[in-house]
């Protein structure tokens, strides 16, 4: 068993929804016509979440790159900031839909559908070269630079560390996720962050229960008091928690308070005591569950 019946009916309740993934689809296509009728379009392709199937239902947006010729990225010669370069293509879009931005971290077009319900980020890319095989972009970096990343390959490093935990770490990314948008003040973690933390970690490795499993997730955020992570892969550099310094505090207090309350549930549970053991999740869960 990988977790209580809490727990699993928890996963079973955040899992993205089929209509989700289909109503995704049906406004990439859309999205991805417009950008070709303006731009050299070399790639449109997935990453995020719903690519290394750790996406929660109705909260995770869509994410999509656009590969664009790196000609769309110069200007007399020489490549522009990425904070024009996504102006530029915020600019194309925002004139074909009414709910466009650009994200909080400066390093997507945000595109929004219907009463808002679905969003769609759509991160511009240019080429840079090849690494094992695989294609390396560069992207904005929020901070008018540019930073490397391959989508490919660290979608496959995800998804092999899920098989080597027997499936077991999909799910408690997922979890965490939740738990992030339950509790105040933790809205700014990043995703990429929370997936890369976990797949280059052990805490879903071995017979552990998903409870097991969050309580080790706590400890290790707090060990590290949610610092940079450097990239497995040594292609993105250094990971950042969150877009600004100043979030951090906030995030730190989250984790430490949660990860009490989540030493509690064990304690409970070891006890016998299941009433104790889920009102002790539920306080870390912001009773959400």
């Amino acid at each position: 068993m990988a977790g209580s019946p809490l727990f699993h009916r928890l996963v079973a309740k955040i899992r993205p929804l089929l209509s989700e993934y289909n109503n995704a689809e049906t406004h990439a296509i859309t999205v991805r016509k417009m950008l070709n009728q303006s731009f050299d379009l070399k790639r449109f392709l997935k990453i995020g979440s719903h690519s290394s199937n750790t996406a929660i239902r109705l909260y995770s947006d869509v994410d999509y790159m656009a590969v664009l010729s790196r000609n769309e990225a110069k200007w007399e010669g020489s490549i522009i900031n990425s904070t024009t370069f996504l102006e530029k293509v915020r600019n194309d879009l925002d004139d074909r839909y009414t709910q466009i931005q650009v994200n909080g971290g400066g390093q997507a077009v945000v595109v929004k559908f219907g009463s808002g319900q679905h969003a769609m980020d759509v991160v511009p890319a240019i080429f840079s070269r090849v690494d094992k095989l695989r294609p390396i972009y560069w992207v904005p970096d929020g901070n008018d630079g540019w930073r490397e990343t391959s989508p490919e390959l660290h979608n496959k490093y995800i998804i092999d560390a899920n098989e080597r935990s027997g499936s077991k770490l999909a799910n408690v990314i997922r979890l965490l996720k939740f738990w992030k948008i339950c509790r105040q003040g933790t809205q700014s973690l990043q995703s990429f962050y929370i997936d890369m933390l976990l797949a280059s970690s052990d805490v879903c490795l071995g017979v552990k229960s998903y409870a097991r499993c969050l309580y080790d997730t706590f400890q290790l955020l707090a060990d590290r008091e949610c610092s940079g992570l450097r990239d497995p892969l040594g292609i993105s550099g250094i990971l950042r928690a969150t877009s600004t310094e100043s979030q951090l505090d906030d995030i730190n207090a989250s984790v430490d308070y949660s990860l009490q309350h989540a030493k509690s549930a064990l304690q409970a549970e070891s006890w016998g005591d299941s009433s104790e053991t889920i009102h002790q999740w539920g306080i870390v869960f912001n009773d959400q569950i």
